[in-house]
C-alpha cells in the first residue's frame, strides 16, 4: 500500500506489549510523547485524505469493514489496558510528528481523561414505552386516583358522574407522571452505581416511545452490581409496557473521546 498518513485509534498511558492489526491489515504501532502513547497504523492518502475520506464515508460498502477494524482495535485495547481514550473513526494525521505534537500539546487534558476512565467500561441503557400502562396499574401507583375513587363511591349520583369525568383526565395525567417517574428513577438508580452518567438525546424516529437513553461509565469492579441494578429496574418497570435495551461494556467513547483537532484537516 502507499503509506502517507497516520491513522490514530486511541491514546494510552504507554505502549501495549501485544500485537494488533488495524485498517487494511496494517500493524498497529505506537507513537509516544510526554508520557502518552498513540495507537496508530499507516493508511494511504488516496483513501484517507480529507476529500476522499469525506466522500467514502457515505459508501457503506467501503465504510463498514474499516469501521469494524477500527472498533476491533479499540475493543482489544480496552480489554488489555487499564485506561485508554478511543478516538472517533477517521482521525488521521499527516505524519508521526503531528501526532507527537498533539500528545505534547494536550498532555494535561489527555492525562486527566485517562484518569477519569481508568478501570472503567462504557454501557448504554435505553428505556422505551411500548404501551400505555394499564389503568389499574396506574391506579395502584396513584394516591390521587385512589382518593378520587373513594370520593366517587361516597358521592351522590350527579356528583359521582362529574367525578368520573375528572377520573379519566386524572388517569391520563398520572400515566404521564409514571412515564417521567420511570425515567427519573432509572437515571437516579444508575447514577448511584456508576462513575459517571451522560443523558443522551432521545431519538425521534422510533416506533416505541423513548423515555430515557444514557451512556454509563462503570468501574469494572462494579459491573455485577450495575447489571443487578438494571435487572431490578426491569422488574420495577416490566415488559410488555416497557422495553429495556442494555449493551456493553464498550471502550469509553462518550467519556474518553476527544475532538481530534490537529488532525489532517486542521
Amino acid at each position: 500500500m502507499t503509506a502517507g498518513l497516520v491513522y490514530v485509534y486511541a491514546i494510552l498511558a504507554e505502549p501495549w506489549a501485544g500485537e494488533l492489526t488495524g485498517i487494511n491489515d496494517q500493524p498497529v504501532r505506537w507513537i509516544t510523547a510526554n508520557g502518552l502513547t498513540a495507537a496508530v497504523s499507516d493508511v494511504p492518502e488516496e483513501e484517507f485524505g480529507e476529500e476522499p475520506l469525506n466522500e467514502s464515508v457515505r459508501d457503506m460498502m467501503w465504510l463498514e469493514p474499516r469501521a469494524i477494524e477500527h472498533q476491533n482495535v479499540n475493543y482489544r485495547l480496552h480489554e488489555a489496558v487499564e485506561a485508554m481514550i478511543p478516538l472517533a473513526f477517521g482521525t488521521v494525521f499527516r505524519d508521526d510528528e503531528r501526532v507527537r505534537h498533539m500528545l505534547r500539546d494536550r498532555t494535561a487534558a489527555l492525562t486527566e481523561r485517562l484518569d477519569a476512565v481508568r478501570g472503567c467500561g462504557e454501557w448504554v441503557v435505553a428505556l422505551e414505552l411500548l404501551a400505555d400502562p394499564a389503568p389499574e396499574l396506574v391506579a395502584q401507583a396513584s394516591p390521587a386516583i385512589q382518593a378520587l375513587r373513594a370520593e366517587i363511591e361516597s358521592s351522590p349520583p350527579g356528583r359521582a358522574h362529574l367525578l368520573r369525568k375528572r377520573m379519566a383526565e386524572l388517569g391520563r395525567d398520572e400515566a404521564r407522571r409514571l412515564r417521567g417517574q420511570a425515567a427519573d428513577e432509572t437515571l437516579a438508580s444508575l447514577s448511584a452505581v456508576a462513575a459517571d452518567v451522560y443523558r443522551e438525546p432521545l431519538p425521534v424516529d422510533t416506533i416505541a416511545q423513548p423515555l430515557l437513553r444514557v451512556s454509563v461509565l462503570v468501574r469494572r469492579q462494579d459491573e455485577a452490581r450495575f447489571v443487578d441494578e438494571v435487572e431490578r429496574l426491569q422488574a420495577r418497570w416490566p415488559e410488555p409496557t416497557y422495553r429495556w435495551l442494555l449493551t456493553g461494556p464498550w471502550a469509553p467513547y462518550r467519556f474518553g473521546g476527544i475532538d481530534p483537532s490537529g488532525a489532517i484537516d486542521a
